[in-house]
């Protein structure tokens, strides 16, 4: 047993475009999904427990702390930003190769639509058959998130899978990416180029505090969001020109790592002042640029558990809401004393390795293998040999 769980994280790993995983980048996957999930345990426990917690500052902290996953989104889409810019900024910076947009947005729908798709249908089936909601009520509900448009026709997220608003920002920055590439990283100069990258956040910020783009059903479009994948697209300048030759380490990036997530956690506010959300953002390049400088930091989030936990993100995200909501119905009057933050623990060490064995099974059989590019032909010459296997059975 426990030989087969140090050689999981092997079989977990991702399978990339360019043949290369960036172990930092699916460390911060981990930072992002973390959060995340605490967040939603935390308000199903809350919602459908009955036990009576203690009031009074030990509550007040843990409830601060736990309702913190938007954190997590933040992180998922300046990592959409460096992942979604690098090879666009390398053909235009250092001659790479070309991205032809055919493929690129190919690639973006054989490797996200078919565990997104399964996902939704299930849960659309399964609410159904709870009794939740009819028919008829699903099924209007369900196309508009199978083509990513809930959001907007409804002003609201979806209740078949509430988490997948922020999916469908990211396909509309996917349509957006190549262009918006084309145009940012087109000029040679690096002050010049990086000038323009904060300049244009900058005004996206302004704009947005201005006509109250957050505080309308723009929010959960890429008009509330588009800074923090620019500013993945800053990074992916700083990765590819400034670390070139290697990534010089320095113990002073432990900190920094350190205080800039705790910071994040202090200055995100649901009031979404500009002072507060211009702090958040600096916080968050200071963490991304400093998980790759750090020393012992950089060690910790790499490690073959974590990395692999942040490779298969995407599958805990799509699956992780219906079963808290389910699992929780089950184990939500456990109580071990008054107090939250014990109780709330004690619910997480329960739920989370149920939730992660599912996902690990759903990214195995579902997932990693949409991650190959040739998957759909794969999938056509399996079928092919089972159908002539079978009829040749049939013709003996």
């Amino acid at each position: 047993m426990f030989q087969f769980l140090k050689n999981l994280p092997a079989t977990l790993t991702r399978v990339t475009s360019g043949g290369r995983v960036i172990k930092e980048i699916d460390g911060l996957r981990f930072l992002a999904i973390f959060p995340v999930v605490v967040q939603h345990l935390s308000e199903r426990f809350e919602r459908y427990t009955a036990i009576q917690f203690t009031p009074g500052s030990e509550y007040q902290f843990t409830h601060f702390v736990t309702n913190r996953g938007f954190i997590g989104v933040y992180i998922f889409f300046a990592i959409s930003g460096f992942i979604l810019g690098l090879p666009f900024a390398a053909h235009s910076l250092h001659q790479g190769k070309k991205v032809e947009l055919k493929s690129y947005f190919w690639r973006r729908i054989t490797r996200l639509e078919p565990p997104y798709i399964i996902v939704m249908t299930i849960f659309a089936v399964a609410v159904v058959l709870m009794g939740f909601y009819t028919f008829q009520d699903i099924i209007p509900h369900y196309f508009s998130s199978i083509f990513y448009l809930h959001n907007i026709l409804y002003k609201g997220w979806t209740f078949i899978n509430p988490p997948v608003w922020t999916l469908e920002i990211e396909v509309q920055f996917y349509i957006l990416a190549p262009f918006l590439a084309m145009l940012l990283f087109k000029p040679k100069s690096a002050v010049l180029r990086r000038s323009l990258l904060i300049g244009f956040i900058a005004v996206i910020m302004l704009l947005q505090q201005h006509y109250q783009i957050l505080h309308q059903f723009t929010k959960l479009t890429i008009l509330g969001h588009l800074q923090f994948f620019l500013l993945g697209f800053i990074f992916a300048d700083l990765y590819l020109n400034e670390w070139r030759e290697g990534i010089r380490k320095h113990t002073l990036y432990n900190y920094t790592a350190i205080l800039s997530f705790i910071a994040m956690i202090l200055v995100w506010s649901w009031n979404q002042e500009l002072i507060n959300r211009i702090g958040f953002i600096t916080c968050l390049f200071v963490l991304f640029y400093s998980v790759f400088r750090a020393t012992w930091v950089n060690r910790l989030i790499t490690l073959p558990w974590i990395t692999a936990i942040g490779g298969m993100c995407y599958s805990i995200y799509l699956l992780h809401l219906p079963f808290i909501e389910f699992l929780i119905r089950v184990t939500k009057n456990i109580q071990v004393t008054s107090s939250f933050t014990i109780n709330y623990i004690f619910q997480f060490i329960i739920i989370a390795p149920i939730l992660l064995a599912v996902s690990i099974g759903f990214y195995l059989l579902v997932e990693k293998p949409c991650m190959y590019k040739d998957w759909p032909q794969r999938l056509w010459k399996n079928i092919q040999t089972r159908f002539a296997v079978t009829s040749r059975e049939e013709a003996q």
